[in-house]
């Protein structure tokens, strides 16, 4: 969102998910980029006063996951923006068994060489499948699951967070699109 600011240009959502053209499908390439190199870098340096000082932290990325185009939906083209159609998941884990940090993005690779942007959650939620995860942990500024009284909900079932989730009660924007994952 930030990058299409700094172009003059507007983000389009619908359904909850980013509608990427041409112009905002560069943004995302542009933000990526920025945010891969700050994030190797990092990863590069150990934090001194911790155990961790003088530590190097290997971190490896690739094309492990093949994207296929939204479409159109309810008469919206959806442009660049795509779905998972596979993870390559025996590369991913090869990579995890080396002890290396595996950056993932949100950009996929069709079949055809066509680049499409993903929704960070889908993805997320793909690897994880894929590499029978036992959890999977969204990081954001929801303060997490509030009861009718705005108690943090501490501790709950898939059944009551489906149920939940369709009453759309206790729900920041946030977690409307990580709870489904």
């Amino acid at each position: 969102d930030a990058e299409l600011a700094r172009r003059g240009l507007q983000p389009r959502f619908h359904q909850g998910l980013r509608v990427t053209d041409a112009a905002a499908l560069e943004c995302v390439k542009a933000a990526m980029a920025v945010t891969r190199i700050e994030v190797e870098g990092m990863l590069s340096q150990g934090l001194p006063n911790t155990p961790m000082a003088g530590s190097f932290m290997r971190e490896t990325s690739g094309n492990f996951i093949t994207a296929k185009p939204v479409g159109i939906v309810d008469g919206v083209d959806y442009g660049y923006t795509g779905a998972v159609r596979r993870v390559i998941a025996e590369e991913i884990a090869a990579d995890l068994d080396q002890q290396n940090v595996v950056l993932m993005s949100p950009l996929g690779v069709s079949p055809a060489g066509e680049i499409f942007n993903m929704s960070m959650e889908r993805v997320a939620e793909a690897v994880a499948v894929a590499l029978k995860a036992e959890k999977l942990i969204y990081l954001c500024d929801a303060p997490g699951l509030l009861d009718e009284d705005g108690g943090l909900i501490e501790a709950i079932t898939a059944d009551d967070a489906e149920s939940m989730l369709k009453a759309g009660q206790g729900l920041t924007e946030d977690l409307d699109l990580y709870l489904p994952c």
